[in-house]
């Protein structure tokens, strides 16, 4: 997936500036794509050329102008294209599998400092989905279009269960370690 298209998807909802589309990246998708502000302008900037969005300028007193931005015809387009066309499989790229692959070079301190540290990171990121899902569930009567509301919700609990999948994979690997029992075992 590109940017553009995340971009085309939630201006599709609503024209915003780049600075509200940081925030909608940031309280809705960030569990599963991140954006960052210069990402998003740069984006903007060359979508705008393109003419997949149009962009209008909203003078103000004491402060730089404010740049509401458009979907095009193009523009919608170019993202009915892109969804309703099944993607290449991604091929899978974690870094941190590899580092435990290799982990039989490190002692079983070592193992485990890194094993608790990826516990650590990823329990924060359960607490990140927590609080997106109770922000979230907060607007379910606001719904404006009960589907698109559902959809989105289904990528949260995608990102929930994906969490808790690796929160129990975490957890039973440092326990094995811990016993020193390297024995595979099928589930």
């Amino acid at each position: 997936m590109s940017l553009k298209h995340a971009i085309l998807g939630f201006l599709s909802f609503k024209p915003l500036s780049g600075y509200d589309l940081k925030k909608a990246f940031d309280n809705s998708v960030r569990h599963f794509w991140t954006a960052n502000q210069s990402q998003i302008y740069r984006t903007l900037a060359k979508m705008t050329d393109d003419g997949l969005l149009s962009k209008e300028v909203i003078e103000r007193e004491e402060r730089l102008a404010m740049k509401i931005y458009h979907v095009s015809k193009e523009g919608r387009d170019e993202l009915h294209k892109w969804l309703s066309s099944p993607l290449p499989q991604q091929n899978m790229r974690e870094a941190f599998l590899i580092q435990i692959y290799f982990g039989g070079l490190l002692d079983d301190e070592e193992l485990l400092a890194l094993l608790r540290h990826e516990l650590k990171a990823t329990e924060e990121q359960m607490a990140i989905f927590d609080q997106i899902y109770q922000f979230s569930t907060g607007k379910t009567s606001q719904a404006e279009d009960p589907r698109a509301f559902f959809l989105s919700m289904l990528t949260l609990d995608y990102g929930i269960k994906s969490g808790q999948a690796m929160l129990d994979w975490l957890n039973n690997a440092i326990k094995e370690i811990e016993s020193k029992n390297y024995s595979i075992r099928q589930n």
